[in-house]
């Protein structure tokens, strides 16, 4: 049976390798023998909710092979708990593939969105942003990932220039997967928001499928213009080389986004904003033209009456 298979791994059964990273919730290490090719991610904070952790490990099993397959190629999905004695301490997940790696002037970075967002610095070293076909690639890409998530009723709440990988040939991966959370539901731990990709009419519940789809929104507008800070209402000017009928329906999108919380564009509109083929406005059809009535043949006999033939007498 392949590992991690969704059962909870006690902490004490894990080999650790070195730290790899560290955030504001917890940090995440290197796995080594049966671990290769996965991750830790261990919390900081105690409290952890548990039974949401669970439940994000039983989702890809409930999926269509499809939408599994493409959810775990595209996500860091937390696969299974760790659990220290009885008290969930963190989880395993897939380890970053290395096409979503470059190389920096001081060492291997991944390639995160903030790379797109800003002109090129020679600090960078091999992580080139692509011109227009690369950028409209994986922005297709991203929302496909969200539209796959929204189908199964999955809030990925918090959206940024972190979380979300990219690589030269427009594939992408999503990170911080623990925050996700069903419609409706509490998540594992509560989630920050990323100070500029905030949604300004998020209710005091929580982030929820509409939050997602104004961040969506910014994602899409702001890879494709090269800005980092750009709102619905501001000026779009896509980079040079994107059609100009999908930059016309982009802008129309974007300005979309800042109607009221329910009237937001989903990812199904960035979708066929974003289309190659664009949408084909047809001509309203004719009005049906219902043929004469024809008058009643003698032997038809009055509505109602059944028809009569009178015989000569013999």
């Amino acid at each position: 049976m392949a590992w991690p298979d969704g059962r909870d791994i006690q902490l004490r059964d894990l080999v650790l390798g070195k730290e790899l990273g560290t955030g504001g919730q917890g940090k995440v290490c290197d796995l080594r023998r049966a671990g290769d090719g996965y991750v830790y991610k261990e919390y900081f904070a105690s409290g952890v909710n548990g039974a949401a952790l669970q439940r994000l490990v039983e989702l890809p099993g409930e999926m269509r092979q499809a939408d599994r397959d493409g959810l775990l190629r595209q996500a860091a999905w937390p696969l299974a708990r760790v659990l220290d004695g009885g008290e969930v301490k963190g989880f395993v997940m897939r380890k970053i593939p290395k096409e979503f790696y470059g190389r920096t002037a001081s060492k291997p970075r991944p390639r995160e969105l903030q790379y797109l967002l800003y002109e090129p610095k020679a600090m960078w070293g091999d992580i080139t942003p692509p011109e227009a076909d690369g950028r409209l690639e994986i922005v297709r890409r991203a929302v496909a990932l969200f539209r796959l998530l929204h189908s199964q009723r999955l809030v990925v709440g918090d959206v940024s220039m972190n979380n979300l990988l990219w690589s030269p040939a427009g594939d992408v991966f999503l990170l911080d997967c623990d925050g996700i959370r069903e419609t409706g539901t509490r998540p594992v731990l509560e989630q920050p928001s990323t100070p500029d990709w905030d949604d300004p009419e998020q209710p005091a519940t929580g982030p929820d499928l509409d939050t997602d789809r104004y961040k969506l929104a910014l994602l899409v507008a702001r890879v494709l213009t090269r800005t980092s800070a750009l709102r619905p209402g501001g000026v779009v000017e896509c980079v040079p080389g994107v059609p100009e009928r999908i930059a016309g329906e982009v802008a129309a999108r974007f300005a979309d986004a800042a109607r009221p919380r329910g009237l937001r564009p989903d990812a199904a509109h960035w979708a066929r904003a974003l289309d190659e083929r664009g949408v084909i406005e047809l001509d309203p059809l004719p009005p049906v033209r219902r043929p004469p009535s024809l008058p009643q043949a003698p032997l038809d006999g009055g509505r109602g009456q059944r028809p009569m033939i009178r015989l000569p007498p013999s």
